[in-house]
């Protein structure tokens, strides 16, 4: 089989919500795999010194241009009422659970997506991202005891400061 496809996203990143609902597609119709690689982008735009959604223009376009590009790729979205936020916990549970199966992680990653995307679910919360992960046959003590364990953390920290140093410029 041919390389991975590496899908790098940020769970807070709408854009990033509606290709993760295409790229597995993708992937099948050209024989490739996706290997799910969240990132924290806060760390990217505290690097460029931007954020975009802070531009009174960029803001009024990207809350028109969500919803409408939802409609088209016939996905259901609702921005959060808590949108944008630092979503760390289900970029560490993606990664803990990668580390034990990697098919296993991109269930959880997409339906980790759905549920703050689609369901308005509240995924800063540790406790829920424990619950989808619980859908994948991981106890939740075990993932919530994860989401604090520094390697786990370090880890996140390393994927991000790997994507920012790959030319990653957004999700």
């Amino acid at each position: 089989m041919a390389d991975p496809i590496d899908f790098y996203f940020d769970f807070s990143s709408p854009y990033g919500y509606l290709a993760s609902t295409a790229i597995d597609g993708l992937a099948a119709r050209h024989g490739r795999r996706v290997r799910w690689r969240p990132f924290l982008i806060g760390a990217l735009y505290k690097q460029l010194g931007y954020m975009p959604l802070e531009q009174p223009g960029k803001r009024a376009y990207f809350l028109h241009d969500v919803p409408r590009s939802a409609r088209a790729m016939g996905v259901k979205l609702t921005i959060p009422a808590s949108f944008p936020e630092a979503l760390i916990a289900p970029a560490r549970a993606l990664y803990w659970i990668a580390d034990r199966d990697e098919a296993k992680a991109a269930a959880f990653g997409a339906a980790a997506y759905r549920a703050y995307w689609s369901e308005g679910r509240k995924l800063a919360d540790p406790q829920v991202v424990a619950e989808i992960a619980a859908g994948q046959g991981f106890a939740k003590e075990t993932v919530l005891a994860a989401l604090s364990d520094p390697k786990v953390k370090d880890r996140l920290k390393a994927e991000t400061d790997a994507a920012i140093a790959a030319g990653i410029f957004g999700s």
